[in-house]
């Protein structure tokens, strides 16, 4: 499905590209119409309004590159009209030019203090019309390209840090990608007082593997273990690849009993499973070590001891899990 944010993305392209979009309001059709025909001579799409309601109301649903308002019309003024327009969030960056009879210096200030851009007094010369609107929809359009070219950057720039984050092979995050989750795992665990426990999972034997059946179809297997852990964990579960065929995942809000029950389940799954892919298929065994986080260690040293009862897990005949618990 589009993303919303690829939708504007389209949008914003698609009104770079067209004729400029302009919307003019004037409760005085004589003066309208001449606008209308003035700026259709000069390659501009033009919508019309004679209130400052219908301005309000056709702005919203067009989204023009300009706005063009009289200061004195019925219903909502120039004035009122333009500060709506300016407290909403889809119409705040449409430049508005006032062009309004009222040529004194209190209704100009006004004017620029409400949002408006620019103003022109009437009695005008089209001439003068013509040049601050060309001025105003440069200045628009100029300014959308800066902020869609801002937006792709940092768009990359997420992308990059996303990439940074997860593992090539298997699509799990890495080990830096980790971090960040430890960090926030463990401050909500310490914050609302909430157990927090995890696994340190390795794949046994898995130079025999390699050297046996091929890297590439080592590299299969592991990409298969991965797809096995990340449907065996719940979805607030973080499942990481820690190194090589060493595999983490952190369990929020899960006591040791918790995290060995499901490192117990993610054994026997693997082990019911053949790995591998076409006439090179295989079994494998996992061994396990779990921790639960103590009241006054770091994240890292529940990691570590989970790592020490991997290795417990292994010295004891793999194909196991074993617990590190509190002394």
């Amino acid at each position: 499905m589009e993303s919303e944010s690829q939708r504007d993305r389209e949008i914003s392209t698609q009104r770079q590209e067209r004729p400029p979009l302009i919307l003019v309001a004037d409760d005085e059709p004589v003066n309208l119409a001449l606008i209308k025909r003035r700026l259709e001579w000069e390659s501009y799409h033009i919508h019309t309004a004679q209130d400052g309601r219908e301005a309000v109301e056709k702005a919203c649903e067009f989204l023009p590159d300009l706005v063009i308002l009289d200061v004195m019309m019925p219903v909502l003024d120039g004035l009122q009209a333009c500060r709506l327009l300016k407290d909403r969030q889809e119409t705040r960056d449409i430049p508005v030019i006032f062009l309004s009879a009222l040529d004194d210096m209190e209704t100009k200030v006004n004017g620029l203090a409400v949002g408006a851009d620019d103003y022109i007094s009437k009695p005008f010369r089209v001439e003068e019309l013509i040049a601050r609107v060309a001025v105003a929809i440069r200045l628009k359009r100029e300014r959308d390209r800066l902020r869609l070219s801002a937006e792709e950057a940092s768009r990359r720039a997420e992308a990059a840090s996303e990439k940074s984050m997860t593992d090539a092979l298997t699509g799990l995050l890495n080990r830096y990608g980790l971090q960040r989750s430890l960090q926030r795992e463990l401050a909500e665990a310490r914050r609302y007082g909430r157990p927090l426990s995890c696994l340190v999972i390795d794949v046994d034997h898995f130079k025999m593997v390699n050297d046996t059946f091929g890297h590439a179809a080592g590299d299969t297997a592991l990409m298969q273990v991965a797809r096995v852990l990340t449907e065996a964990v719940r979805g607030s579960d973080v499942v990481c690849r820690y190194g090589g065929e060493e595999f983490l995942v952190l369990t929020p809000e899960t006591k040791l009993e918790g995290a060995l029950a499901l490192a117990e389940k993610i054994r026997l799954d693997v082990a019911s499973r053949f790995f591998g892919d076409g006439e090179r298929v295989f079994p494998v065994t996992l061994s396990a070590g779990v921790a639960q986080l103590l009241s006054m260690e770091s994240a890292h040293d529940m990691i570590a001891r989970a790592d020490e009862a991997l290795y417990h897990a292994k010295e004891s005949g793999r194909n196991r899990v074993e617990a590190c618990r509190q002394d």
